[in-house]
């Protein structure tokens, strides 16, 4: 599932391997998902969903059932 990291949280895994940006970034309603903090998060997508994201989806849920849009560039992890 994707997560919702700032710069300063992002994930120490090997499961999320690629960001996109939520649409507005960084202007965004999106927050980071780490509790207490409030900075612009990107949206960390593991293979499946960025799988999805190079086949053309950019509609993305994250934890609680939000979804959110991306915008149409990925970086790497």
């Amino acid at each position: 599932m994707a997560t919702a990291r700032c710069d300063d949280h992002k994930p120490n895994d090997s499961e999320h391997v690629s960001y996109a940006l939520p649409l507005g970034y960084p202007s965004t309603a999106v927050t980071c998902d780490i509790v207490g903090c409030a900075m612009p998060a990107r949206l960390w997508l593991d293979k499946d969903e960025r799988r999805a994201f190079l086949a053309g989806e950019r509609l993305f849920t994250i934890a609680g059932g939000v979804k959110v849009r991306v915008a149409d560039d990925l970086f790497p992890n």
